[in-house]
This record gives C-alpha cells, sequence and structure tokens, in this order.
C-alpha cells in the first residue's frame, strides 16, 4: 500500500514539473518574441529618424553646392523668413554680356523656348530653380540682385521659359525698394534680373516688362 502511495506521489510531482516546464517555455518563446517585435520596431523607427534627418540636409547640401558654383565658396548664408541674402554682385554687367556675346551663338529676339508645365516645390529656391529650368533650354542666368527665396507654398507655370522667367521677376520685384527688371538677352542665351535700369539692356536685350 505505501509503495503505491509513494508512486503516486512521484507521479504527481513529475506531472507537475512537466506541466511547469512547457508552461515556462511557452512564457520564455512568447517573451522572445514580444522583444524581437519591439526591436524590429525600434529599428524601423530609427530608420525612419535617421532618412527623415538626411533629407533636408541632402537639400540643404544640394542648395549649398549650387550657391559654390555660382559664388565659389561655400559659406553659410543668412536666412531670415524664407528669404536668402546673396551676396552683392560682382564684375560690370555690360562687360561681361560684350564677352558673353562673342562666344555664343545668339537666338533670335522671338525666340520663346518649349512650353512646358514646370512645378516649383516647397524648400526649393527661385533662382535655383529657374537656373535649372533654363539650362535645359540652353540659357544662363544672371541673378543680380542680393536675395533669392525660398519656395514656402509649392506652385507650377505652364508657359514658355521666357514668360515663365517674367512671372519670376514679377513676382519678387515687390521685394525690393526699387523694383527689378528682368531681360532676355537673345544674343547672350541669358535671363537677366537686376534692380536697376540699365541702357545697354533696354538696347540690346529683350524687357520683360509686366
Amino acid at each position: 500500500m505505501g509503495f503505491w502511495i509513494r508512486s503516486a506521489i512521484i507521479a504527481a510531482i513529475l506531472i507537475g514539473l512537466a506541466i511547469a516546464f512547457f508552461l515556462n517555455k511557452d512564457l520564455l518563446l512568447s517573451s522572445n518574441q514580444d522583444d524581437a517585435q519591439s526591436l524590429t520596431a525600434e529599428a524601423s523607427d530609427a530608420i525612419k529618424k535617421q532618412l527623415k534627418s538626411k533629407r533636408p540636409n541632402a537639400a540643404a547640401e544640394g542648395l549649398s553646392n549650387f550657391y559654390a558654383k555660382v559664388y565659389g565658396d561655400k559659406e553659410d548664408r543668412k536666412i531670415v523668413n524664407n528669404v536668402i541674402f546673396l551676396p552683392e554682385p560682382e564684375g560690370d554687367l555690360v562687360k561681361i554680356l560684350q564677352a558673353k556675346q562673342i562666344s555664343t551663338r545668339s537666338y533670335p529676339r522671338s525666340w520663346r523656348g518649349t512650353e512646358e508645365n514646370r512645378p516649383f516645390r516647397k524648400g526649393e529656391t527661385l533662382y535655383q530653380k529657374l537656373s535649372e529650368y533654363s539650362s535645359s533650354e540652353g540659357l544662363d542666368i544672371m541673378w543680380r540682385l542680393n536675395k533669392d527665396f525660398i519656395i514656402k507654398h509649392p506652385f507650377r507655370i505652364d508657359n514658355d521659359i521666357i514668360n515663365t522667367a517674367k512671372k519670376i521677376g514679377n513676382t519678387i520685384s515687390g521685394h525690393f525698394p526699387e523694383g527689378i527688371n528682368s531681360y532676355f538677352c537673345y544674343r547672350q542665351r541669358t535671363l537677366v534680373f537686376v534692380n536697376e535700369s540699365m541702357e545697354y539692356l533696354n538696347d540690346e536685350c529683350l524687357h520683360l516688362k509686366n
């Protein structure tokens, strides 16, 4: 009788240990899965944050490189309320254009370029984007202004490149006390933006008036 009681007790203990083992095993596996999911979520969040942090840097780097090409340096520029303050333009504009004319094949005075729907996206600048579109049409830009403008709200201009430049010039003119003048210098294949009236430009280039 005692033998059977002892056997039953031992069997009960073994069964209890087995149940405890399997329960702990399930808890362990569940914990590992939760940890793995938590780590995966954390890694995903970290990647997203890293990508977000890189996007503005890439845009800023592109803008910095653009200005470096134009002005020959990589200095940080003062930005106030989406206005970038640029160095005063250097060199004699008339002499620069006269030299360009010698080495440039003229466009017809009536040339207007391709009519396209051109987007101007948030975070880009007017000078930067207009330069890109002008270059694709075989034009240079002489931005003889001490300001550039960061685009706050995206927009599009559905027109040829000359009228696109005219619209940009009209848009920013109010940001300068004396206004600005925009020209298509077809002999030099150059768009010129200046905040003064010049006899040479009025005689030799097409004034993009309002």
